[in-house]
């Protein structure tokens, strides 16, 4: 596992690590490609997937990088496409770059250190350990903690796809993907045909740039589109063995290992599979190590025992579907219905509604939470995922109202339909779901497990060619009222071209989604006692949570467990709010008190 930590000013004293000599106040330990040309030093993290095509095939990746770097400048590294964080030291100043999606080693930062990690950044010189309570507040309503902020007061976190400068004292963070002036594209200048053969070519290129000679390839397969398609293109170029892994959920109905066998068994994968049963949660205080901020995602446990499943017996690269859905763009019918009621005047008699629906009498199983379930995501489009406690709970969960984070401020663009559902892919799809969400989550597991983990559908050529893809092949519909009753097809040109190639049953299926039926980590009643009691004796409780609140929520989850008939998306959200509380008690336990910790 790579890791790395250095001062800004080359003369700070760097914690030690074992059998690792600092150099210009930088010291690291994994694999690192180092180059150093005049006066600059680069040290790189990663790998790189379009040296060849770029004319650098002969030159390893530290040796590209530092020519493109030379060649043309920073906003040149913006060619570069793979799954990196590199570091730059030159006399008067150090850069350091992280790869479009962030895919490689965060960095977390303060004026005076840098690290690839927060517990390594916590052991620097003068490290203080003040908890940013508003950005835990925001953890707690929507999983994590949005860049450049953390969970410390003093430390930030540099974005996907960024560039953190210091000089003279002073640092400055850019990014090398602006999406501010994105456009949606509307006219067609090919046929769907021409589209979809020219997508198919740059989807079969990126699998192929990412498994290059490898005979030993893996894949994580489920019973969706993504998989299966990876999975067709994967076959479609390689001949050799494929090992494929698909998780389930023991005892419940919510898997789809009967699809991920039709897929091994048309496409001749050697296939291994876990059902989850709720046991995983013991690896919550490894994950809260490896991950850094707090954080919870449905499908976090999903890719814990993927990872562990595929063992010592490593394929050489693992394709994994993540981020196909963002690319083209998701929730178009919510998109739809909140451009619909923006446009008709709607929307203030809508808010009101939401807000009437926003308190705790309703917040119970019934159609009074269902509706507000549903404009939760209409009206805060731009937003992303808000599971987690809305904000009238956590005026009753917090301590302080001084705690509670901010709203975004980030206005919807009403000038056309597309024009809201390109804006809602990238700033809302890529910026925060992929890049924060997503493909952070899948990739630190990985790297937890030393797994060699790549997204096929992540390549930068795919990426520009979806920029270029008319809105009505990301989500076809006939008009946007037709959108907004749910009459469309997502991803339209990816099953317009893969279609016909996966089995019937994976093509007529309705979309599921990668993540875990999170009651199924709280459906044994001692583990559930175990972790309330766990919760209750962690300081958090009395130092930022409201204690009474804390045992309500509890109490009530208790009963609700032994109903039956409650509705999939109330029962998952009650169990990821739990999940919250837990996950924030283990992290708080570890890097503020340093107590006693969850087993």
């Amino acid at each position: 596992m790579d890791m790395f930590v250095g001062s800004w000013n080359r003369a700070g004293e760097l914690p030690e690590m074992p059998q690792v000599e600092p150099e210009e106040g930088f010291a690291y330990k994994g694999n690192c490609q180092r180059c150093q040309r005049n006066k600059t030093c680069i040290w790189f993290f990663g790998e790189l997937y379009n040296k060849k095509e770029l004319g650098y095939g002969s030159s390893d990746d530290a040796e590209t990088f530092f020519c493109i770097y030379d060649r043309k400048g920073i906003q040149g590294l913006a060619c570069l496409d793979g799954a990196f964080t590199c570091i730059v030291k030159t006399p008067d100043s150090v850069l350091i770059v992280r790869d479009r999606h962030g895919l490689a080693d965060q960095v977390y930062y303060t004026d005076r250190y840098f690290a690839s990690s927060l517990s390594l950044l916590k052991s620097t010189t003068g490290f203080e350990a003040t908890p940013n309570y508003q950005a835990l507040s925001s953890f707690l309503s929507i999983g994590y903690i949005a860049t450049p902020f953390s969970a410390f007061s003093n430390v930030r976190k540099l974005g996907a796809g960024e560039v953190l400068t210091y000089r003279d004292g002073h640092l400055e963070s850019n990014t090398l993907f602006p999406t501010d002036a994105v456009i949606p594209v509307l006219s067609r200048e090919k046929t769907l045909d021409a589209y979809a053969e020219e997508y198919a070519a740059l989807h079969a290129g990126a699998i192929r740039k990412r498994i290059g000679e490898s005979t030993n390839v893996g894949i994580l397969l489920s019973g969706g589109y993504d998989s299966g398609c990876n999975l067709a293109a994967l076959r479609s170029l390689y001949n050799g063995d494929i090992r494929s892994y698909s998780i389930g959920f023991k005892g419940d109905n919510w898997t789809e290992l009967p699809l991920a066998r039709c897929m091994s068994e048309t496409f001749r994968t050697i296939h291994s599979e876990y059902e989850i049963d709720g046991s995983e949660i013991e690896a919550l205080p490894d994950l809260v190590e490896q991950l850094g901020d707090p954080f919870v995602e449905g499908g976090l446990m999903v890719n814990y025992a993927v990872m562990r499943l595929i063992g010592q017996d490593k394929p050489d690269v693992i394709l994994g579907g993540d981020g196909s859905d963002q690319y083209f763009g998701t929730s178009g019918r919510e998109v739809a219905l909140h451009y619909l009621i923006s446009r008709f005047g709607m929307k203030p008699v809508v808010n009101l509604l939401y807000k009437i629906l926003s308190r705790p009498a309703f917040d119970r199983d019934a159609t009074p939470y269902r509706i507000r379930f549903h404009l939760d995501k209409i009206l805060h489009i731009l937003d992303g995922d808000l599971f987690g406690f809305p904000v009238f709970q956590l005026e009753k969960l917090l301590k302080d109202h001084s705690f509670l984070h901010s709203s975004s401020l980030l206005h919807p663009d009403m000038r056309s339909f597309e024009h809201l559902y390109t804006q809602h892919t990238y700033k809302c799809d890529m910026e925060k779901i992929i890049n924060q969400v997503i493909l952070f989550k899948a990739s630190k597991i990985a790297d937890m497990f030393g797994n060699r983990l790549v997204f096929p559908y992540m390549d930068l050529d795919l990426y520009t060619f979806l920029m270029q893809l008319p809105v009505c092949y990301k989500c076809k519909g006939d008009n946007v009222f037709r959108i907004a009753k749910g009459e469309t097809t997502a991803k339209y040109l990816l099953k317009y071209h893969y279609k016909p190639m996966l089995p019937e049953a994976i093509t007529t299926k309705k979309k599921q989604g990668g993540f875990a039926p999170m009651p199924i980590f709280f459906r044994d009643n001692k583990q559930r006692a175990r972790i309330a009691d766990y919760i209750f004796s962690s300081s958090v409780v009395s130092d930022f949570l409201n204690r009474d609140y804390v045992e309500k929520f509890i109490v009530e989850y208790d009963k609700e467990s032994h109903e039956t008939g409650n509705w999939f998306w109330y029962k998952q959200n009650r169990a990821i709010q739990y999940f919250n509380l837990l996950a924030l008690s283990v992290w708080w336990e570890k890097f503020i008190k340093q107590g006693n910790q969850f087993v």
